[in-house]
């Protein structure tokens, strides 16, 4: 195995780990109509952050994780705000 062989055998792999986490992370978004700080849900709903981590644990208020920050669906936001009555 000479070096080509090596870096051939590191571009596949990288290609295939960059198709694998496009796969698994959500597209970030840049329109900020469209996502949510926890700071915004919880001042509409009135709630902590340990109420949030519920929410998303039961399924009622998905997150989203995008670089490590957390984010919310405004349509999954105006969902459970329907639900909640708010």
């Amino acid at each position: 195995m000479d070096y080509d062989d090596v870096t051939r055998m590191i571009d596949e792999m990288a290609d295939k780990v960059v198709a694998r986490l496009q796969q698994v992370t959500p597209p970030a978004s840049n329109d900020d109509k469209t996502m949510m700080t926890p700071k915004e849900v919880r001042s509409i709903f009135g709630v902590t952050d340990k109420t949030l981590h519920v929410w998303n644990k039961t399924g009622f208020l998905p997150r989203v994780r995008i670089g490590g920050v957390v984010r919310y669906r405004r349509e999954d936001v105006e969902r459970a705000a329907q639900v909640k009555g708010k």
